[in-house]
């Protein structure tokens, strides 16, 4: 019991290590600012523990290292699957038996030429070797009662049912064959029991799986867990179905996000062109001079998630155009961001760098200063319906 609490501990400890890092990705950021979609997704899962086997001995008195390999998906922030296989050793004991006192017993060998028989005070155990295999649902409960699903400490409720195989009971036949005990053994395993070598019997599992995500990719937790199997699995007749407790450190790997659905933004309105004002050329009069009419300019360069690179040149190419062509020209360049994520103040600064973005390529392309004007208006101003339109740099020209 001291190793199970200590392994607990060590855990919880870990878990608060974990939590005092500085954020890096994942769960403790917003999953959409990172580009990518948390659910669905499939992961691998490494643990390694301790178990135990309930019977008429102290739990405490015989436990046995344990490990296990998993896969899985999460299908929906709630639910998900799991194909569990856990294994290596378990243990059994005698609380009591008797046996002739010229035997070793507990350790110590007792000097007898008589053949008598005494009770034997310290528990005798014996091991095993076995392995099971699972098909778990698991359901996220912290998600069931909330909405924000990027939380870094999760709670799964894990279900499953399987089959359990063990093998190698010399060590309970050794002990059976010296002494006599007084347990009913009449329903034990083994190639001197039964003409079965090995033990096939079901496995239903219930436990709790407590995980927290260090990345996007990666989670530590601890997982306890109770399996109900066959009566005859640590070989002692007891009418009802053995029960065996594991507690495991796990480590799991996530892979498969999905990047988020992106929508194409909508055509930017252009004001049409005038049409040329047709000049009636009189007969004898000198021809007029031709009328020139300008050209506003409205252009619009939209942004990813946290980008300020004005990327297209065939827009940045025609306000140059533009600026060329009428030098009396003003140019104003306004910065936004959405509202629909970030913050008032992170958004703040990524408006006045596109502004500002926008505004030193033009004046590298050789557009002057004094025909220029850059403002940032965060995300105070939304000039569209649509949330990721508004990460935006629009560029307007007028006389």
């Amino acid at each position: 019991m001291r190793l199970t609490k200590t392994l607990i501990l060590a855990a919880i400890a870990c878990l608060c290590s974990v939590t005092m890092k500085a954020q890096c990705c994942g769960s403790s950021c917003e999953a959409e600012q990172l580009g990518y979609k948390p659910y669905p997704y499939w992961f691998i899962q490494a643990q390694g523990g301790i178990n135990s086997v309930f019977t008429d001995v102290a739990t405490s008195k015989h436990l046995a290292p344990t490990f296990s390999l998993g896969v899985g998906r999460m299908f929906t922030p709630i639910i998900g699957a799991r194909l569990h296989f856990n294994g290596y050793k378990t243990t059994g004991a005698f609380d009591s038996m008797t046996g002739p006192t010229d035997q070793i017993i507990a350790g110590q060998h007792i000097a007898s030429n008589a053949y008598n028989w005494s009770v034997i005070g310290s528990p005798i155990k014996y091991s095993y070797n076995y392995i099971t295999s699972d098909a778990d649902i698991l359901v996220n409960v912290f998600n069931i009662f909330s909405k924000n699903v990027y939380r870094p400490l999760n709670l799964y409720l894990v279900g499953g049912i399987g089959l359990s195989y063990a093998w190698n009971n010399k060590e309970f036949e050794d002990v059976t064959a010296l002494w006599p005990v007084a347990n009913d053994i009449s329903n034990a395993w083994g190639p001197n029991q039964t003409p079965r070598k090995s033990l096939l019997s079901h496995n239903i599992r219930a436990g709790l799986l407590l995980d927290y995500n260090v990345c996007k990719n990666l989670s530590v937790g601890i997982e306890a867990d109770v399996n109900s199997l066959d009566d005859r699995f640590n070989s002692k007749y007891n009418n009802a179905d053995d029960w065996m407790l594991t507690a495991q450190l796990s480590l799991t790997y996530k892979f498969g996000f999905k990047k988020p659905c992106k929508h194409a933004p909508e055509p930017v309105a252009v004001t049409p062109e005038p049409e040329p004002v047709k000049v009636v050329e009189p007969v004898k009069d000198p021809e007029p001079e031709p009328v020139v009419v300008k050209e506003p300019l409205k252009e619009v360069i939209f942004y990813e998630i946290r980008e300020n690179d004005p990327n297209p040149d065939p827009i940045i190419n025609k306000v140059v155009a533009w600026a060329k062509k009428y030098p009396e020209g003003k140019i104003t360049i306004s910065g936004y961001a959405d509202k629909g994520t970030g913050n008032p103040t992170l958004n703040v600064g990524y408006a006045q760098k596109r502004a500002e973005a926008v505004y030193n390529i033009l004046k590298k392309k050789g557009v002057p200063e004094s025909q220029m004007t850059a403002n940032s208006f965060g995300d105070k101003v939304q000039p569209y319906s649509e949330n990721d339109k508004n990460r935006c740099a629009i560029i307007v020209g007028a006389f």
